[in-house]
């Protein structure tokens, strides 16, 4: 008996998106990304490619379902196994490339779990984490995030580059290299229309990019039993919640604490000050929402608002809570859920807001931040901190605030399209 199209066990590959880093945007990006695969294909085999120490198979709840995913990783340790190590695998995708003999091609190919994969996959789409398709992270970030993508190449499976945001390519070197693997991509999804210009620009009119939300916007929203928050807020309280994310890499200064992204405002310091206007200005109560958990590491958030609490003036103590432990992606846009006003300097934070219909505004130190915003119609909510100095952010913030039931209810207006967008752009991909 033959095997219908509708039998058949599709496979899908998705590079650039992790559900293990303590950065939730990442996890967002993958758990939707699920998401809209199994909308596409319930049945189909979910395969996520990225650097981990381990590979595994992970079990997530997805629309009522338990899905199964396989990790499949890459590492770049020295103290890494031979096959799982990233150069490795570029290496033998490069011999099973200029390989003339097909048993052999076979063989190479076999050997190796990431090559498998891609070899049977039905898709092959890369991500980037919504943004790194850019040197604005520095030139090593960026050639180490495209290896993945040369891979894909070289193995000769169609390469679809998931909606991001692209550039900018401040060095002649990656702007040769981003155009060289952009030229060899099957399709191009762009989160807004400067990455739509930089494309056009870059590859001429033989291959049109297609404009489509970040994918985060149908992230799934769970809110948890009793969040862990403190100090504790009160339920079905008539005092309006203003939620606030801080970007933990800005508040230490970029990864060379030197003002890496060029803001005009000193992050750390304004961050008080802001907190100090939303406090006096208003009579709401501020939740800090960490978006980046890492332990010890600096740009921990929790952490971070942890050392705001301790330093609040005891007047304002009652109004200032935290999120005080680690959720995942889907939790912490549960427990945004309850505000009914945000303030964002991380992009899939506000996102979360977003998507929930409540009045946002993205504190932005990228161009990311105004893609995004702009695909719902929104950009008036993006605040440049590289463009505008505190007194200019506050006054945007308190307008934002005094409109935000007029923003609410266009959101509830837009919201919806764009979720349906995706899906329809997601069920023509796969």
């Amino acid at each position: 008996m033959s095997m219908t199209h509708n039998d058949k066990k599709y496979s899908f590959c998705f590079q650039g998106a992790s559900l293990h880093v303590g950065n939730m945007g990442c996890r967002a990006l993958g758990a939707s990304l699920i998401k809209l695969a199994i909308d596409s294909k319930p049945n189909a085999a979910i395969n996520l490619l990225y650097g981990n120490t381990t590979s595994e198979t992970k079990t997530l709840e997805i629309s009522d379902r338990t899905i199964e995913v396989n990790i499949i990783n890459c590492r770049l340790s020295y103290k890494a196994r031979l096959n799982e190590h990233l150069f490795w695998i570029l290496f033998l995708a490069f011999v099973q490339r200029i390989m003339p003999v097909r048993f052999i091609r076979d063989k190479i190919i076999r050997s190796n779990q990431w090559l498998r994969a891609l070899e049977n996959a039905d898709f092959v789409g890369e991500i980037r984490g919504g943004d790194s398709f850019s040197d604005i992270y520095g030139l090593g970030r960026f050639i180490l995030g495209i290896i993945p993508s040369i891979i894909v190449i070289l193995m000769r499976k169609k390469l679809v580059m998931l909606p991001q945001t692209f550039g900018p390519f401040n060095s002649r070197i990656t702007r040769f290299l981003a155009k060289r693997i952009l030229s060899k991509s099957d399709k191009i999804l762009v989160r807004g229309k400067d990455s739509m210009e930089l494309m056009q620009n870059f590859l001429g009119e033989d291959k049109a990019p297609v404009l489509c939300p970040d994918v985060a916007f149908i992230l799934e929203s769970v809110l948890p039993d009793k969040p862990d928050i403190q100090p504790e807020l009160k339920q079905n309280s008539s005092v309006p919640l203003i939620g606030l994310n801080i970007n933990g890499l800005l508040y230490i200064g970029g990864y060379k604490r030197n003002n890496t992204f060029g803001l005009m405002v000193h992050y750390k310091e304004f961050i008080n000050v802001l907190l100090k206007s939303l406090l006096t200005r208003t009579d709401a109560h501020i939740l800090l929402v960490p978006h980046v958990f890492g332990g010890v590491s600096d740009e921990d958030e929790r952490l971070i608002g942890q050392q705001l609490l301790e330093s609040i003036d005891e007047q304002y103590a009652h109004r200032i809570h935290l999120i005080a432990r680690e959720y995942n992606q889907s939790e912490l846009k549960g427990i945004i859920s309850s505000c009914d006003f945000f303030i964002g300097s991380r992009m899939h934070a506000c996102i979360a807001a977003i998507s929930q219909c409540i009045p946002t505004i993205g504190l932005a130190y990228s161009k990311k931040f105004k893609e995004v915003f702009e695909c719902v119609g929104l950009e008036q909510s993006v605040i440049d901190m590289r463009r505008n100095g505190a007194e200019e952010i506050l006054s945007a913030i308190s307008e934002a605030y005094d409109k935000r039931a007029d923003i609410t209810e266009y959101l509830e207006n837009v919201i919806p399209s764009a979720q349906e967008k995706l899906f329809k752009i997601f069920r023509d991909l796969l």
